[in-house]
């Protein structure tokens, strides 16, 4: 029999637009009365009480990162929820990764609250935020449509409690409802690896009642529940439909976004996940039959603090393309790079070794040295997206009928206006011409094209710029160009 049950929030937008203080004040404000302790700004998911005229009820908040590059993490977390927040900060209207934002909860087909977040600030102008939202198709109630939308500060807390209100009616019109009988159905999203606990995950239950006993099963995956947690850390015997759950002792790493069963034995645990390793394994044969021989294959071993971390780097890394070299990921893993990663790549070369926010053991540093495999460990993504990027160029076979005769980098964005953009740059190898027709690449991908129309040096006109130079330069080109982004003049276009 169906119940009503919480109802479960994701929270997205672009980075910087003040998600993370807005959860911080829910979190300190909103959550029970001794529960503080467990929670810190690395939890995925926690439960909030909310006061109103009808009573307190209960919501689950999902923290989802707002960078860009956890555009795949964000995705699932929306289809793992009931209802999205989308972050629009007031006095800086829709973004880039807004709009991704936006595609995800369209994608995942739960309904949408736009908030308005940093109305504190002298610089806020939500009547202009407002028509960037517009323009994007979300339709305000007020403005022709029917998503509903709050003003709210996460540093006053001006504007929440009417935030939390529309999130209670909103889910009220969902009429969200569980069975707490039915076999369970949960969503993972976040997994990870530390030395205590072993592999665990945090889940969120979305059919059912999970309980203490049998196997949870996800993927080549399963652990025996011995214990569950809930948000807070305390061990619990069961957990209701719409409640965050972290569970401990998986094989390997859940996938961010799958789905959890239970089943009763440890034998049923093991036939699915040799069902799953089957299929996976046909899948990646498959694959690799329809490579194309003709292409420079670079293959990449993944490793990172998180399996949130591994979605987010294959998600960027996915953006990194040439027409020339195939990048092959043969492994991913949770923790620090050791000697049997680098041993999975003996003897193919090019191969890399990506990390991302991990330690590197020093005799697989040792051994990746020796047998020639490149190794980058990085702290931000995009670090290693670029480098992806330089590589793959590097490595591909050189088929293009003209050299390239300058590449510079784009430092920073004075202006634009149209199609003129003016920028200050540096050049990285060759010469910068005057009047030069270039291509724009962004982390490896090419944007666009555009002519050289000036160029300057010590703020007087000059024909050419050599290598190692900084100088000021405007483009005429349709591309949004942004600080980052490389100009190359010569060479075949890759992307």
């Amino acid at each position: 029999m169906s119940t009503p049950v919480q109802p479960v929030v994701a929270i997205v937008g672009h980075i910087d637009h003040g998600k993370t203080t807005l959860l911080d004040y829910i979190r300190k404000a909103n959550v029970a009365g001794g529960e503080h302790g467990g929670i810190t700004q690395r939890v995925s998911a926690y439960e909030a009480v909310h006061k109103n005229a009808s009573g307190e009820h209960l919501i689950t908040f999902i923290d989802t990162p707002g960078h860009e590059a956890f555009g795949a993490m964000r995705r699932r977390s929306a289809r793992a929820a009931d209802i999205a927040i989308l972050i629009v900060a007031a006095d800086d209207g829709v973004k880039p990764q807004t709009q991704e934002a936006i595609k995800a909860i369209n994608d995942a087909g739960v309904p949408m609250i736009v908030a308005f977040t940093k109305i504190d600030k002298d610089t806020a102008n939500i009547e202009k935020a407002k028509e960037t939202v517009l323009r994007e198709g979300v339709y305000l109630e007020g403005l022709g449509g029917d998503v509903p939308w709050a003003a709210v500060s996460g540093k006053s807390g001006e504007g929440i409690p009417e935030l939390m209100d529309l999130i209670l009616l909103v889910a009220e019109v969902q009429e969200l409802k569980a069975d707490p009988g039915a076999a369970v159905e949960a969503v993972v999203i976040e997994s990870s690896r530390d030395a205590k606990s072993g592999t665990a995950a945090t889940v969120i239950i979305r059919q059912g009642t999970l309980q203490t006993g049998g196997f949870a099963v996800t993927g080549t995956a399963y652990a025996p529940l011995r214990s569950i947690e809930n948000f807070a850390g305390k061990r619990v015997d069961s957990l209701e439909c719409g409640k965050p759950a972290r569970l401990t002792g998986f094989t390997a790493e859940p996938v961010v976004g799958s789905t959890v069963t239970v089943v009763s034995t440890k034998k049923e645990a093991e036939e699915m996940v040799v069902a799953a390793t089957i299929a996976r394994k046909n899948s990646d044969a498959t694959r690799s039959n329809a490579e194309n021989t003709d292409k420079v294959v670079m293959r990449v071993v993944l490793k990172a603090d998180t399996q949130g971390s591994i979605e987010a780097l294959q998600y960027e890394l996915a953006k990194v393309t040439h027409p020339d070299v195939e990048v092959l990921t043969v492994a991913t893993g949770v923790g620090a790079v050791n000697e049997n990663d680098v041993k999975l790549l003996i003897g193919f070369s090019p191969s890399a070794i990506l990390a991302f926010n991990i330690k590197v053991d020093p005799s697989a540093k040792d051994l990746a040295e020796r047998q020639r495999i490149m190794l980058e460990s990085r702290a931000i993504i995009y670090e290693l997206s670029e480098w992806l990027a330089a590589e793959l160029i590097r490595h591909a076979p050189d088929r293009s009928a003209e050299a390239i005769t300058g590449t510079a980098k784009i430092i920073k964005l004075f202006s634009a206006a149209g199609s003129k953009h003016v920028v200050g740059a540096k050049v990285e190898s060759g010469v910068i011409k005057l009047g030069e027709q270039v291509s724009i690449f962004r982390r490896g991908l090419e944007i666009g094209h555009g002519k050289i129309s000036n160029l300057q040096q010590q703020r007087s006109n000059v024909s050419t710029v050599a290598e190692g130079l900084e100088f000021g330069m405007q483009i005429d080109s349709k591309a949004d160009i942004v600080g980052g982004d490389m100009v190359q003049i010569g060479g075949k276009k890759h992307g």
